[in-house]
């Protein structure tokens, strides 16, 4: 009984403590955009900090992107300019509060080291939980990745759970 015990409290904290898969480039697929799902919550809780050398700290965040997650999609041959909402939600399934103080880089190129090119970026304002961004002249068939992160003006996180959705920029 004891060991049955102990093996349930080890893979209790294993999955608790595990990053998302979508910790590191290559991101989660959202395959060809628009995009927007009122069911599907990501979230950033235990991520861990990406190096991709060149770009690596977008000017537009507050300090390090220490709890970074990559989500992608491809631009539309019928879409050019896009709107990115990220709307930090609470995921009562797993636990995770909602994000706040998300911050949003957008990058075009492949994953290796040096091969991400910053294309644009945003941060909320000191306790939002919600962050828009638009994109204009994409490239249709090409990828773009979202480099999604928290800030904390302390060693506190703000890591969370956030829906997110791509759509045509009205």
């Amino acid at each position: 009984m004891k060991q049955i015990l102990t093996l349930s409290f080890l893979f209790v904290s294993i999955v608790t403590f595990a990053q998302p898969t979508y910790d590191d480039c290559p991101a989660f697929d959202l395959g060809i955009a628009p995009f927007c799902d009122d069911v599907l919550l990501f979230n950033n809780v235990n991520a861990t900090e990406s190096d991709i050398g060149f770009d690596n700290f977008p000017p537009c965040f507050v300090g390090n992107p220490e709890r970074d997650v990559w989500i992608s999609f491809i631009a539309s041959d019928t879409i050019l300019d896009y709107q990115i909402t990220l709307t930090g939600m609470e995921d009562i399934a797993n636990g995770f509060p909602s994000i706040v103080n998300p911050q949003i880089a957008v990058y075009r190129g492949d994953c290796e080291f040096d091969g991400l090119q910053l294309l644009a970026c945003e941060s909320a304002a000191a306790g939002e939980t919600t962050l828009e961004i638009e994109l204009t002249g994409l490239t249709p068939g090409i990828p773009y990745f979202l480099r999604i992160n928290d800030w904390s003006p302390s060693a506190t996180p703000n890591s969370g759970a956030f829906k997110l959705c791509i759509i045509k920029k009205p």
